[in-house]
């Protein structure tokens, strides 16, 4: 409906231009004309008031766009005028004062019409409020008739406009004399607030209803009626009275609280207590407050008694000198009966929590201090991923000033290589399912990488969690170094090995003719002496093969040549094969050997596993002492078996038993110089025993002897 009438005006205003714009034009016209015809008469002077009068109508019309009617009459009055007056000073000041009215009348035409448009539209959105107001709006003259009735006062009274207006507003009160007792109240006093009564609506049912009114007044500032808004608050009067019943029963609950309840009017009188504030403070009731809790004869400064009466909840602390103890308070307007307003406050002993929470700040303070004192770069994470606290090891580390850090996600210190591991590092150690810590490139202020060990723990209870970077940029250059040490010496070492493999089967080569040669010589007659030469010849030759061979082993194992054969055999049956071997060498030393083996089938390569054996066995008939005893006892232990090789030797000391089996390693003692042994034989016996999935060791006491075990599956994978 208001855009319809401002279309309507619109469109009268289009009509009122034309003839608007013809009084301008026909004025401008005329201060021409008269320009004119007075220079011509030589006067310049007295004429340029009547140039106002197109500038008024300009300023009025058209508001500031006057201003280019003023300049249009100053131009051509300057220029009619050139010729008598040559540009005087008055000419400039005649015409800068046509320019500066034009646009002081301009403005105040222009502030005018938005005032006035303002105060239509304010016009319209009152009656646009009163019609659509939940409230009944009421409009009442002096005489007591009414003037005005919205649809709110429709619905609950039953009336309609047209039935009320014009019609004293006395009808409708369940007392007349209300009426007029209304009126003298908003008379004298200017204004009435809450003022309850009761109406009859159209059906002659009473409704009870709270009315506020204000005076409309003239112009001149007299009385002229009241406008009065009114609510049905029939539902709230029922509600009063069942409150009123339940007043007692309110009472009781109070009563049965674990918190003091105290009741105070707004004169600040205690008008209850219950049992609990009773025990603290003693019965008081019929006391004023701050005398009874404050010892004060005025109000105390922190009262909210002001405020809980305007009907706001207050909630704060109050520690209390008398008790010394602190108490959470909430206050509360609690309605009366008869409409006035009480304060209900909640005593809450929290002193102990006051002390708990002082305990736990100095906490915090105390752990602020570890937090900004660690070696460690430390910061906060939120959960958007942005930080909102840093030590200052972080600030070193990452260039920027802490309220620089606090701006940023501390994703932009990753580098763009490492962000998608990295967040998705983060991701899943908030929820618990990665692990502690990660390395990354973290990125500094001036672009530098440095590589960092961090560590994410999420902060129980909180969304954010804690992170710690440790530069390890250095460890990192370090292990770069190591990585290209060892590289370097994995190389060297295949170059030892690929030496030693060639240099072994080089000396193995001239070894054949020498022990052929020496078997050659035997069957020659000799004297006994150069038989006994030859033996030691062919003797040392087959020993230093027997070294070579080992050797060359060893360097099939660590080229990962060696293979194995598996066949299905009686392990009671190889070693006894190889005990056979080894039995006159034993005899010579009047050595005892024992078998204690059952009947057990085993699958494994069957040369391999009698090397096991024969390493075993003749290291323990070489280092047991003449007449000394050897056990060989094997336990089948269902899956796998367990070996024991047992001897009564010169032992080992403890020392050197964890590196026995490492290779060319050898127990300093008289006895292996004597040897001549190289310290292969356990090497290769740990590999073989690895090369089937076991596992080898030894137990010693010296001069009581040692105890060779191994174990290894029955079944090969």
């Amino acid at each position: 409906m208001r855009d319809r009438v401002r279309e309507i005006m619109g469109q009268q205003n289009v009509k009122g231009l034309d003839y608007k714009i013809l009084i301008l034009f026909f004025a401008v016209l005329a201060c021409v004309v008269l320009t004119f015809y007075l220079a011509s008469k030589g006067e310049t002077r007295v004429y340029t008031h009547l140039f106002y009068i197109p500038i008024l109508l300009a300023g009025v019309w058209y508001h500031k766009k006057a201003i280019y009617v003023a300049l249009f009459l100053s131009f051509f009055y300057i220029l009619v005028t050139y010729p008598l007056t040559h540009l005087s000073v008055d000419v400039f000041e005649r015409s800068a004062i046509l320019v500066v009215v034009a646009y002081v009348i301009g403005l105040v035409s222009e502030k005018r019409a938005k005032v006035e448009e303002e105060l239509r539209e304010t016009k319209d959105y009152l009656n646009d409020i009163i019609k659509s107001s939940a409230d009944a709006i009421v409009v009442v003259d002096k005489e007591g008739i009414v003037r005005s009735w919205n649809k709110a006062a429709e619905d609950y009274m039953g009336y309609t406009a047209d039935e009320v207006i014009g019609t004293p507003n006395k009808k409708f009160f369940a007392d007349p004399e209300e009426a007029d007792k209304i009126m003298e109240i908003a008379l004298r006093e200017g204004e009435l607030k809450n003022y309850r009564t009761t109406v009859l609506n159209k059906d002659k049912k009473p409704v009870h209803i709270s009315m506020s009114a204000a005076l409309l007044k003239d112009k001149k500032g007299l009385p002229v009626g009241t406008v009065r808004v009114s609510r049905d608050i029939t539902k709230i009067a029922e509600l009063e009275e069942k409150i009123k019943e339940k007043r007692d029963n309110l009472d009781l609950i109070l009563e049965s609280m674990a918190d003091g309840v105290y009741i105070v009017s707004g004169d600040y009188k205690v008008e209850f207590m219950n049992r609990v504030l009773i025990d603290e403070f003693g019965d008081q009731v019929g006391g004023i407050c701050y005398k009874v809790f404050h010892d004060r004869e005025e109000p105390c400064p922190l009262c909210k008694n002001t405020e809980v009466m305007k009907e706001k909840t207050v909630r704060w602390e109050w520690h209390s000198r008398m008790k010394n103890k602190t108490y959470d308070l909430i206050e509360t307007p609690l309605k009366n009966i008869d409409g006035s307003i009480s304060k209900l406050t909640i005593f809450r002993d929290i002193s102990k929590r006051k002390r708990i929470e002082e305990e736990l700040k100095e906490a915090k303070d105390r752990y602020m201090v570890i937090f900004e004192h660690a070696l460690t770069a430390l910061c906060v994470i939120e959960e958007d991923k942005k930080i909102s606290l840093a030590n200052k090891e972080f600030e070193i580390l990452s260039g920027y000033s802490r309220e620089e850090i606090e701006d940023k996600k501390w994703t932009e210190f990753i580098a763009e290589e490492d962000l998608e591991r990295v967040n998705k590092y983060h991701d899943e150690r908030r929820k618990g399912g990665a692990p502690a810590c990660c390395v990354f490139k973290f990125v500094s202020r001036n672009g530098e990488i440095k590589h960092v060990n961090t560590c994410i723990e999420p902060i129980p209870g909180a969304k954010r969690c804690i992170a710690s970077l440790l530069d390890i940029t250095e460890l990192k250059m370090k292990e770069y170094d190591l990585r290209e040490t060892c590289e370097k010496l994995a190389e060297l070492d295949k170059m030892k090995k690929d030496f030693l493999n060639v240099a072994y089967h080089e000396m193995r080569s001239p070894l054949a003719p020498i022990v052929g040669y020496a078997s050659l010589l035997e069957r020659i007659e000799h004297t006994d002496k150069g038989r006994k030469y030859i033996r030691n010849i062919e003797k040392c030759a087959r020993q230093l093969e027997k070294m070579i061979n080992r050797m060359l082993e060893l360097a099939r194992i660590d080229s990962r040549k060696v293979e194995r054969i598996l066949d299905e055999f009686s392990i009671q049956g190889v070693v006894r094969e190889v005990v056979k071997s080894l039995e006159p060498e034993a005899k010579v030393r009047k050595q005892k050997i024992a078998i204690v083996i059952p009947e057990i089938e085993i699958q494994a390569d069957k040369l391999k596993i009698t090397a096991i054996f024969t390493n075993l066995i003749s290291n323990a008939i070489k280092y047991t002492h003449e007449g000394g005893r050897i056990d060989i006892m094997v336990v089948d232990r269902g899956k796998d078996i367990r070996v024991c090789v047992a001897d009564t030797g010169i032992g080992i000391p403890g020392e050197h038993l964890p590196k026995i089996f490492e290779r060319f390693y050898m127990v300093d003692t008289s006895l292996t110089r004597k040897s001549g042994s190289l310290g292969l034989g356990l090497s290769i016996v740990k590999e073989y025993v690895k090369l089937h999935g076991g596992r080898v060791w030894a137990t010693s006491e010296l001069e009581k002897g040692s105890k060779f075990f191994f174990t290894m599956p029955k079944r090969q994978k």
